[in-house]
């Protein structure tokens, strides 16, 4: 296993996880519990956060399985797509909400999984890219 495949993989663990367990905060934990530990909960109601929860839940485990179990590993790249979608929106609620904090953490982020889904996309049509002395 190639440094590459290993960062990658690494990525793709780590944001799973991320994704998964906050996906299932929000699918699960009553929505006053949920606007104990955010402030935005306030602004949605308890059916959107939990479509909130189900798109990342769903997200996360299209993050890992199709490209990991080779089932149609183009869903990888596409299911980092929605996640950067995702993270993007609520970039745009935490400008809104002025938390310049959060929007770097929500730019990481999908910096993250542009790596994971763009690698697994030249994967997928077993394109290698090299760099030249490396």
């Amino acid at each position: 296993m190639e440094l590459m495949e290993i960062i990658i993989l690494g990525l793709q663990i780590v944001l799973c996880a991320t994704f998964l367990y906050f996906g299932l905060l929000k699918m699960f934990l009553p929505i006053e519990k949920i606007e104990k530990k955010v402030t935005w909960a306030n602004d949605y109601s308890a059916s959107k956060l939990k479509f909130f929860g189900f798109l990342e839940v769903i997200g996360a485990l299209g993050l890992i399985l199709p490209y990991q179990l080779d089932v149609l590993p183009i869903l990888t790249p596409m299911a980092a797509t929605g996640l950067a979608m995702v993270m993007a929106g609520a970039g745009m609620v935490h400008l809104r909400r002025d938390e310049i904090n959060m929007i770097f953490l929500n730019i990481l982020i999908i910096f993250m999984l542009a790596g994971v889904g763009f690698h697994s996309l030249l994967d997928v049509f077993d394109v290698e890219v090299t760099l030249a002395g490396i």
